[in-house]
């Protein structure tokens, strides 16, 4: 915004100043065009563009990588920015949103065009979260020269924090993140399930990575280990192995086929446990609101849902070791919850991608098994 009001100030002396009687009036300053909407839309959609193979936004660094940063640290080779934003950007390895770890599924943009510049106001997360970007004409080239407000996704529930790349002097007064009351994005990333049936591998992989711990799908299964007995059938139903107490068939089978299926809450907090991590909370019984009140106060959740949050019938089945089975197959699944607002939740699917559900979707379907989740810390 400096920027902008130090061109301002240079056309008003320029207009203003009276030249001494009698001396050559001194050239005169060109004015800086007026850049049309439509150019810093564009723009603005350059820093924010739309990853088509998946559908949601991200960010312009690391676009080669797909959000992740190269050795040495982030590439912002594909950002339109100053020289001097890139030398601050570069010093603190800053992103413009956390687009990077949660993908946002929409993205709106306005523009207020000036001379020699404008301004693209961008909110990603329905609304949650609000990156201001001052844009300089440099010679002929629109750039994005500062980000005097940035709403922060990893934020409480009462003040809104904003990050300022220059001094707080220089802000915007009005640039100020919108957050809703009741809202969290927490940064977590987000995994694909490395077999066919890992989701709840692969969805501790991703809690364990926000407190730092690197894993992967196999060394958690490694530790909860396999019971590949295929199912029984008898007058009183199926039986088969014990989620409980291992995983269920062979990863890489089918629910359809029942070759494979799953693994529940104890052995997915045990692997936590074991690979260093902290679980506060563990269990069925675990009602919505105590899901959503664990992520606002920074906690990522995985919970156990159906494939595609379809309302299934639950068709319970006795296990080897006479435990009784909450089951509603083929369809268990395994997710992270990451975010929440007032009316959705943003889920990690360790199948599809990050993806905003409504909760009106989400807790019917969370309870098919009986609220089953492992808070971690």
């Amino acid at each position: 915004m400096r920027a902008l009001a130090v061109l301002a100030m240079v056309f008003v002396l320029s207009g203003c100043g009276a030249a001494p009687s009698g001396s050559p009036l001194p050239a005169a300053t060109p004015t800086p065009s007026m850049p049309s909407a439509a150019a810093l839309t564009a723009l603005a959609d350059q820093v924010f563009p739309l990853n088509t193979t998946f559908g949601y936004y991200v960010e312009c660094i690391n676009l080669k990588e797909n959000g992740a940063a190269r050795p040495g640290g982030n590439d912002y080779s594909g950002c339109p920015i100053t020289d001097a934003l890139r030398a601050r950007m570069v010093a603190t390895q800053a992103h413009f949103c956390p687009c990077e770890q949660n993908p946002s599924v929409d993205r709106a943009i306005n523009v207020t065009p000036v001379a020699g510049g404008g301004i693209a106001s961008v909110r990603l997360y329905h609304g949650n979260v609000h990156a201001e970007l001052v844009i300089l004409s440099v010679n002929g080239r629109l750039l994005v020269d500062d980000l005097p407000a940035k709403g922060d996704a990893e934020n409480g529930t009462s003040t809104p924090i904003t990050f300022q790349d220059k001094p707080s002097s220089t802000a915007s007064p009005t640039a100020q993140p919108s957050v809703l009351p009741g809202s969290r994005v927490l940064i977590v990333p987000w995994y694909h399930q490395a077999f066919a049936l890992s989701c709840e591998s692969a969805s501790l992989r991703m809690a364990l990575a926000y407190q730092g711990i690197a894993t992967t799908d196999a060394a958690v299964l490694n530790i909860i280990g396999s019971d590949l007995r295929p199912p029984t059938f008898d007058n009183a139903g199926m039986h088969w192995g014990d989620p409980f107490a291992t995983f269920v068939g062979n990863v890489s089978g089918s629910e359809i086929a029942l070759t494979g299926y799953g693994t529940y809450y104890p052995t997915i907090a045990r692997a936590a446990g074991v690979l260093g991590g902290r679980v506060l909370r563990a269990g069925q019984g675990i009602p919505p609101a105590d899901v959503y009140a664990a992520v606002l106060t920074g906690h990522p959740v995985v919970t156990w849902v159906t494939y595609k949050w379809v309302i299934q019938h639950r068709r319970d089945y006795t296990a080897f070791d006479g435990r009784k089975v909450a089951y509603a197959g083929p369809g268990e699944h395994a997710v992270v919850v990451v975010g929440v607002t007032p009316t959705r939740v943003l889920i990690n699917n360790p199948e599809s991608g990050p993806e905003w559900i409504s909760k009106s979707t989400f807790e019917p379907v969370y309870a098919t098994y009986d609220d089953m989740s492992v808070i971690l810390a």
